[in-house]
């Protein structure tokens, strides 16, 4: 055999694991990752059991979507991996693939190489995360706040790109290359807004679920008051869904102030966050004017949702389209 393929051989035997370096030239031992993988997984010596070897490199992250309704990443997207075992954490910006559900992003902070066995959290970077914590039964809780009023270029989104309004979450492990992927899902269901669409003179959207609500003077049909901002948590598990933290106020109304005609024209839709669940009645309204009474609009409702509607986390529902496809595409 040639030096390269005598380079490393692993052994399983007896329990042990046992690594043979044969005498190479300092070119010959300079082996990429790929040339590393191909020599060990080609050579079998004794009949002995040949293991893989993948070098582990954190530095490059691959992110998609579990969601094929997510348009795509944004330029500027940046995440954030953590553990429960130390309060460091790497982040990653994207360095390819803007407008495609799939995309490449770097590592620009941090040093860990990840080499424990802990699960590694991967979650959207957003100035909103107050950060994670752990659950009495060693689970990780995020805690997230939804403010009550958004700008459009907290909540807007180009073309092509879908705004992460709340952070998306997934939980990164190593692939064969020896990179990192995760898959990525949504902690709330999203309200998708085309701007287009919306009423000349519009000059905010609000969601509302108040039970009292006047619109042009007259009332609209009482809601429930269920929380659609605040301070919300998360325990990150398969199907995790953020719910209203106890100790911190929430409140039923969110609103994205649209600003200008020039500051809006760059965004495409909206993307409202929707906690998870039914309510009585939500009213998405297209304000034209406000009043000095609070739950006092002038404007059109958009849209209503009911009780028959169940919003689940990880889904995107376009406004003023059929609401009869909502379940996740995991």
């Amino acid at each position: 055999m040639n030096n390269k393929k005598n380079f490393i051989n692993i052994f399983l035997g007896a329990g042990i694991a046992m690594i043979m370096l044969s005498d190479c030239s300092k070119e010959e031992c300079s082996l990429s990752k790929q040339e590393m993988a191909a020599a060990v997984s080609n050579t079998g010596v004794d009949n002995k059991t040949t293991v893989l070897a993948v070098v582990k490199d954190a530095s490059v992250l691959k992110g998609m979507f579990a969601n094929s309704e997510v348009e795509g990443w944004s330029t500027g997207d940046d995440i954030r991996i953590y553990t429960l075992q130390s309060m460091n954490y790497n982040s990653y910006l994207l360095s390819e693939g803007g407008g495609s559900p799939v995309a490449t992003f770097t590592r620009i902070g941090g040093t860990e190489d990840y080499d424990d066995d802990g699960t590694l959290y991967a979650v959207t970077s957003s100035k909103y995360v107050y950060g994670l914590s752990a659950t009495a039964d060693g689970l990780a809780r995020l805690t997230v706040d939804i403010p009550s009023r958004y700008d459009i270029t907290d909540a807007g989104g180009m073309e092509g790109c879908t705004r992460l309004t709340t952070p998306y979450w997934g939980e990164a492990t190593f692939n064969s290359d020896g990179n990192l992927d995760c898959p990525f899902s949504g902690l709330t269901a999203m309200l998708k807004i085309e701007t287009t669409s919306l009423p000349a003179g519009t000059r905010a959207v609000v969601l509302t679920t108040h039970n009292y609500t006047d619109l042009d003077g007259k009332a609209l049909d009482g809601g429930d008051d269920k929380p659609l901002s605040g301070t919300f948590d998360a325990v990150l598990r398969k199907g995790a869904a953020l719910e209203p933290n106890p100790i911190f106020y929430s409140y039923d109304t969110l609103r994205v102030n649209l600003g200008r005609e020039d500051e809006r024209e760059e965004y495409k839709s909206l993307y409202l966050p929707v906690i998870a669940g039914q309510y009585a009645n939500l009213h998405v309204i297209a304000v034209m004017g406000d009043t000095r009474r609070p739950y006092d609009w002038q404007g059109s409702v958009i849209q209503t949702f009911k009780e028959n509607i169940i919003f689940r986390p990880n889904t995107i529902i376009t406004v003023g389209q059929s609401t009869g496809i909502m379940s996740p595409r995991i």
